[in-house]
């Protein structure tokens, strides 16, 4: 009997390409969990990360000038498959109209961590402040 006939098409899987790589069957469903999803709309930005390996000890948020910054750190503990250490930094560039003093964090019961802000509703246009010359009327010796 040959091979051709006792396989069909069906039983075989079909090599997933991702960006251009090989990425095996069982490796799909690691490339479903962890997502970093960003939203904008006129008055406000958010940002979803997903974060549920780590407790909210574990995780960071800080904003440097227009940065915002999303640490997260575990020390080795035991999972299904045997020992893990997870660390992440994701760096985001805040859009113009966002005051990072303003940035709001909250993580979800799920391990989704939300962090948004609004948007400024002023115009962005640059502010003009015009200076007034003072005139000095005294005599300077030379």
């Amino acid at each position: 009997m040959a091979i051709h006939a006792t396989l069909s098409p069906k039983d075989l899987l079909a090599p997933v390409l991702y960006h251009g790589y090989y990425i095996r069957p069982r490796i799909n469903k690691q490339l479903e969990r962890g997502f970093s999803q960003i939203e904008s709309e006129d008055d406000w930005y958010r940002v979803l990360l997903d974060v549920c390996q780590f407790t909210p000890d574990e995780i960071s948020v800080r904003t440097v000038d227009n940065l915002l910054e999303v640490t997260g750190r575990h020390a080795q503990r035991m999972d299904q498959h045997g020992f893990v250490s997870r660390e992440f930094t994701r760096t985001y560039i805040l859009p113009m109209g966002v005051d990072p003093l303003l940035v709001q964090v909250s993580l979800s019961h799920d391990g989704i961590l939300c962090i948004q802000a609004p948007r400024k509703t002023e115009d962005l246009e640059p502010k003009i402040n015009q200076l007034k010359i003072k005139v000095d009327k005294t005599e300077s010796k030379s």
